[in-house]
């Protein structure tokens, strides 16, 4: 079977006949007329539809190169996504009191709970440790966050001074909250910094 493979050439003398069609009849009459804009006609609709294969043809090898990276990345394990830099955060269930929760990463600190150390963060120090003695916030779950960020070096070791508390690295904070607080509202802390 046949398959037509247009190219960007074939659009181009079809729209350039259209257009010698159109010149053509404006100088002709009666029958030479109406062939001349039946030709012209014929060569809009030609380049019209070329154009349209054109733009479908992109669009499919986009989606194949698309599925082909999709498909090595999958087919990638752990320490070649580390590799890569492709590490993204997890997210874990686990089974509690007949009830699945969900945690952050291996730690036993609940989502929401992360989500609110983030939320008391800003983008240069981690939420401040002398928030967390509360039950909303417990001081376990701020000594869990704290170590797992720096382990995986989100943080600056040895960073605190005085009142203030751990530096960021880099851009650890935007890239933890846009992925983690991604479809929530997010708040103006500007009020709470400078409580």
């Amino acid at each position: 079977m046949y398959q037509y493979s247009p190219r960007p050439g074939h659009a181009i003398v079809t729209a350039l006949l259209c257009v010698v069609f159109i010149a053509l009849g404006w100088k002709a009459q009666g029958r030479v007329l109406m062939a001349l804009n039946v030709g012209a006609l014929l060569c809009a609709i030609v380049t019209a539809i070329v154009l349209w294969v054109l733009i479908l043809e992109a669009l499919n090898e986009r989606v194949r190169v698309m599925v082909e990276f999709a498909n090595a990345i999958g087919k990638l394990d752990e320490e070649a996504r580390a590799m890569m830099a492709f590490e993204f955060p997890r997210m874990r269930y686990r089974m509690k009191a007949g009830e699945v929760r969900e945690y952050f990463e291996d730690t036993n600190v609940p989502i929401e709970l992360f989500r609110l150390f983030l939320q008391t963060s800003n983008n240069r120090y981690i939420s401040p440790e002398r928030d967390w003695n509360t039950t909303e916030r417990p001081r376990w779950a701020w000594l869990e966050i704290k170590s797992y960020l720096e382990e995986n070096k989100y943080i600056l070791a040895d960073s605190a001074a005085g009142s203030h508390s751990w530096l960021w690295s880099g851009e650890s904070y935007n890239h933890l909250f846009a992925y983690w607080m991604a479809g929530r509202n997010i708040r103006n802390l500007n009020g709470l910094e400078a409580a």
